[in-house]
């Protein structure tokens, strides 16, 4: 019987697809920062300003971790090894702390949900006998690792205030505390260290910012003057004009870490406990820590936070070593998802539109790999091409890149390239010298780029046809800035539609399809107000049309639809505020939420980015269908700067605040016709609970599922091209292991198909 169903699933017409389920995850973070490294014999871990990842010292593998597989935050400060319990502990930059053992995590949130006047940073960790010791803003907090809690705090105060605790070590039975008023002493034994009074003060003056134990020795550090302990007495050292950054122990000997915040590099001395300084290390770019280990070529793991980790052996020069794959960087202005390929835009602007002045570029992704291209790295780039803000790719592959700063990139699927800013088509802005702020990138039906252009230049609006002639526009709309646009779509009809930045509404531009012929153009002003336009507020964020032709308008105060587009410049037609009911309560829709990005998947439901999390809704928008924040799922942050769907494949790509996350959602694009089925899984495994997708259908398909003798299992329609099913019958059981049949058929029945599922024993 087995074999009888396995050849029946080689034969049927359902193809077997290797593809993730729906509802599952994915981080897109840049590895390319390392802020802090630890580890085992065998194992490092490195902590990225976002995340973090292991490595293996023997096979060089790395592993990448981040909320989707169990951290419970983002933004990393500092991690630390406990040899005792093999705990890795991690700290954020909101004094969030996870313990990592064993492949998982585990929370602790005491500090972070701690109410304190002041800050509560992280600001070192030292470890012993599987206990951790965390020198913060408010103390010293003391986590018993193997039980993963809280075991004890101490804290220092002076007038009524605590003191902070810079850094914390220990050598023989005593305790050592670095603050920033002094060095303190107790004995380890002392059965009330949380009494300030038990910690006796060795130095009640200077601020210090780091100490270290070699070889029962301590050494602690001003920002620029190396002590060591001698008979509790502090013992001038070393100093030097560089700003000292931290202390950390090596293999016989200690590690003074040197920052020069001019030239942004960084020299690592090491000193024998003789205080003679016997190697050197020159670092690009700034570096706190780093990580020696006893082996025969003495490697040394540098955590650089420009270039990710680094690695040195012997005495050469250190040199990068693998990370994760990643985009470029963590801005995610704009996204452009198609047939399993992204591309990502790295700049950005604020609600001001004033610049990021950001040089990450922008990242593809494809086939599973990254590709950065970022000033100083890719050669046409150089070092002056910045903000790289929007993004539109054509169909023969061109990729068109626009920058808030620096004009129009234009890369083309051979490689070559094409670069506009001054003495070219775009003028420059009035808003900042040498700025040329493309805002907005897309191509009419008649195969004309069109650009919108920030800044109140004198031309908002420029066309180049496919010849290469070039035309520029001024509207005459009286805005708050003038001459500026923002963002830019083509509908249905070939018109424009973009916005007028700083409250100006939006603009929706008819050139009745002669770019060469201005004085036959038509345009409209859309405002908030009945009369005016109809949005909900003047303040445009984005634009975009669905599957029915309609524009969804995301605006400062909600959304604003507008159903008969070909009607706006005639003024018969203004946007609607849909009025919807959630709950028990009605009104608007998004009333009082900035929606800053609206995406449309292939069942034209409405995916929607605000300050306040990720929402879907359905193809009217009255039905929540879910939603998303950073408590309740992996999303890195609930400001959401732009979402993307790539149509084949159904995966929603979020740009957030703090980073870039896919989900595979449950919709995909509809074809013309049915093609051969995709399901996953199939077959379906014992006790597999998840959701099965079914895809290759004609849009909004009838889908059913019969078994064998034609008795109907399940029923359902389509979701554009793709079907989904719980697995479960109409009665709530799971079917039985045998063969199931899929029928599917478009509304006419005209396109029909059928396909195989089986469901394992």
């Amino acid at each position: 019987m087995r074999r009888f169903l396995l050849s029946l699933i080689f034969f049927s017409n359902i193809a077997v697809a290797q593809d993730r389920p729906i509802g599952q995850w994915r981080s897109h973070l840049p590895y390319n920062t390392a802020v802090s490294v630890t580890g085992s014999g065998v194992m490092l871990y490195i902590a990225t300003e976002y995340s973090m990842y292991s490595l293996s010292r023997g096979s060089d593998e790395v592993t990448a971790y981040s909320k989707v597989n169990g951290m419970s935050d983002i933004g990393m400060q500092q991690v630390a090894y406990d040899d005792y319990t093999g705990s890795v502990i991690l700290a954020y930059t909101n004094s969030n702390i996870d313990i990592f053992r064993n492949e998982e995590f585990f929370n602790i949130p005491d500090l972070k949900l701690k109410t304190v006047t002041g800050t509560k940073q992280i600001n070192d960790i030292y470890t012993e006998n599987g206990l951790a010791y965390l020198s913060t803003d408010v103390g010293i907090m003391v986590l018993n690792l193997e039980d993963i809690e809280v075991k004890e705090t101490y804290t220092f105060t002076a007038n009524g205030e605590n003191i902070p605790i810079r850094s914390f070590t220990a050598a023989g039975n005593d305790f050592y505390a670095a603050t920033d008023r002094g060095l303190y002493k107790a004995s380890k034994f002392s059965p009330s260290l949380q009494a300030f009074s038990e910690w006796q003060p060795l130095d009640g003056t200077r601020n210090f910012i780091a100490s270290e134990s070699v070889d029962n020795k301590i050494f602690v550090a001003t920002i620029d003057t190396l002590f060591a302990l001698e008979s509790d007495t502090l013992r001038y050292i070393y100093s030097n004009d560089s700003m000292m950054a931290n202390l950390v122990k090596g293999v016989t000997g200690l590690w003074i870490m040197e920052g020069n915040s001019t030239t942004f590099k960084t020299t690592a001395l090491k000193m024998n406990t003789g205080y003679q300084l016997t190697d050197t290390i020159n670092i690009n770019g700034l570096c706190d820590e780093l990580i020696e280990y006893p082996d025969a070529d003495t490697p040394k793991w540098i955590a650089s936070k420009s270039d990710g980790l680094l690695k040195r052996t012997l005495k050469g020069d250190p040199f990068a070593t693998g990370r994760p794959k990643g985009p470029g960087g963590i801005g995610n202005f704009d996204i452009v998802a198609s047939d399993k390929e992204v591309i990502v835009a790295h700049g950005g602007y604020s609600d001001t539109y004033v610049p990021s002045y950001s040089g990450d570029g922008f990242s593809t992704y494809k086939d599973g790999e990254w590709k950065q291209y970022k000033i100083f790295s890719y050669p046409p780039f150089g070092d002056s091409v910045r903000d790289i803000t929007h993004i539109y790719k054509g169909t023969d592959g061109t990729i068109y890149l626009g920058s808030s700063q620096s004009g129009l990139f234009i890369l083309k699927a051979d490689g070559s390239y094409e670069y506009y800013k001054q003495n070219s088509f775009i003028d420059p802005s009035v808003t900042g010298p040498g700025l040329y702020r493309v805002s907005g990138i897309a191509i009419d039906n008649n195969n004309v780029l069109w650009l919108t252009v920030l800044g109140g230049t004198p031309h908002e609006l420029v066309a180049r046809t496919a010849d290469g002639q070039t035309y520029q526009y001024r509207v005459q709309v009286s805005r708050p800035l003038a001459n500026a646009a923002a963002h830019l779509v083509v509908d249905d009809n070939n018109q424009k539609w973009y916005a007028a930045p700083r409250g100006g509404g939006l603009i929706v531009y008819d050139d009745n399809n002669t770019p060469e012929t201005p004085a036959d153009d038509r345009f409209i002003n859309l405002q908030a107000g009945e009369g005016a336009g109809g949005l909900p507020d003047n303040e445009v964020y984005c634009i975009v049309p669905d599957k029915d032709g309609a524009i969804w308008i995301g605006t400062a105060d909600g959304i604003g639809i507008v159903s008969c587009p070909a009607q706006v410049i005639d003024g018969n037609c203004e946007a609607e505020k849909r009025v919807v009911q959630f709950d028990q309560f009605a009104g608007f829709l998004f009333q009082g939420e900035q929606v800053r990005t609206i995406a449309v998947d292939g069942a034209n439901r409405k995916w929607i980015g605000t300050n306040n999390g990720l929402w879907l809704i359905s193809e009217s928008g009255d039905e929540i269908l879910e939603r998303f924040t950073k408590d309740n799922s992996p999303l890195p942050s609930d400001i959401i700067q732009k979402i993307a769907i790539d149509p084949q494949t159904g995966d929603v790509y979020i740009g957030t605040e703090q980073g870039l996350i896919s989900y595979r959602g449950t919709a995909t694009q509809g074809g013309t016709e049915n093609s051969d089925l995709i399901a996953y899984p199939n077959p379906v495994p014992t006790g597999y609970g998840g959701t099965i997708a079914i895809k290759g259908f004609v849009e909004n398909a009838d889908v059913r599922i019969t078994d064998i003798s034609g008795q109907l299992v399940y029923k359902t329609q389509a979701l554009g091209g793709q079907a989904v099913w719980n697995g479960k019958d109409y009665n709530g059981r799971r079917p039985q292991s045998g063969v199931y049949l899929i029928f599917a058929t478009n509304k006419d029945g005209t396109e029909t198909k059928t396909g195989k599922l089986v469901f394992m024993e």
